[in-house]
Parts: C-alpha cells; structure tokens; sequence
C-alpha cells in the first residue's frame, strides 16, 4: 500500500466514524409485527398462575377451566384451557376466535399444546415463544391438530366414552 493509497484509506475510515457519529447506526430493522399487548398481559399472568409440570407432561385428558385450581401441576394443556377461559370470560373474546393447537416432531418429545387466536398469535408458556405468530411457533415442526375451543368438552366426552378406563382419572388433585 503507497502513502496516497494510506491516506485515502484514512480519510474513508475517519468519514465513515463522523457519519456514525453524526447518523447512528443504521442497522436495518425486522419488521417482525408485535402482538397486541392485550394478549401479551393475558398470557404472562396466566404463565404465573398455575404451578408448572416437572416433566413432559402431566395430565392424560384436557382439564376443564373448573377443574383448573385443583391441580396439582399444569401442563401445556392447562395453560391453553386457561388462557381460553381467561380471554374468553374477562376480556370478551368470542370462542370462535380461539383454537388449541398441536405440533410435534424434533426436538420436542411429546405433542406440545398452546392456544392460537385470530387464526395468527399463538399463546405459549415459552417453549416455543410467549407469544408469537403461528409460522415461528410452528417452524420446524408439524402441526398435528387444531381444535376450536368450544369444541373442546365434545371431544372429552367423546373420548371417555370411546375409553372409559383410560380417561378415568384425569386430574390429580392437590393434597
């Protein structure tokens, strides 16, 4: 490198300090949209709310919103019921606008459930996001089920009937 050759590389960097100086930085920003914040208050309480599972899961059957303060953990299933419930009977939410939502495959190790509203933000007790679009909840997954909430009690009696030994003690209660 000659001396002009010196300088001019100088002057290039000393001009580009002055115009981040001057500018800041102009890093390009995702426009990744924010949910509505309604929905971020709704599942941060709820998140504190039920005692967490110390394993994959904790019940064999989706409890109902009654039976949500008799248990003894909460899984992701107890959290979507409950967020359901909560946006449903406190803030006004149509049950139409609600579903529950599966995915499964790698790395999770069993069907992760959470809840999905307006068919776009997905609730989460965060292992996936807190709140976030359904395409990152979902990416590298497989979406294996869908249900709309009001559904829901349907299913379960379904269920119980189709199995009535295996769906026999679905709660654990407290001691």
């Amino acid at each position: 490198m000659d001396l002009n050759s010196a300088r001019r590389h100088q002057q290039a960097a000393a001009l580009g300090a002055l115009m981040l100086a001057v500018t800041g930085c102009r890093t390009p920003v995702l426009d990744v949209p924010s949910p509505p914040l309604e929905l971020a208050q709704v599942n941060a309480a709820v998140n504190r709310q039920g005692p967490v599972c110390p394993h994959d899961y904790c019940l064999d059957d989706w409890p109902a919103p009654n039976d949500l303060d008799r248990l003894e953990y909460w899984d992701c299933k107890a959290y979507a019921v409950a967020k359901a419930d909560r946006l449903t009977h406190q803030h006004g939410y149509a049950p139409e606008r609600l579903e529950y939502v599966l995915v499964e495959g790698p790395p999770l190790r069993v069907t992760h459930a959470a809840l999905l509203v307006d068919d776009r933000w997905v609730l989460d007790m965060g292992l996936r996001c807190q709140v976030c679009e359904l395409d990152r909840f979902a990416a590298g997954l497989r979406i294996s089920g869908r249900l709309p909430i009001a559904d829901l009690p349907y299913v379960r009696q379904a269920l119980r009937a189709l199995m009535p030994g295996s769906l026999h003690h679905p709660i654990k209660q407290k001691d």
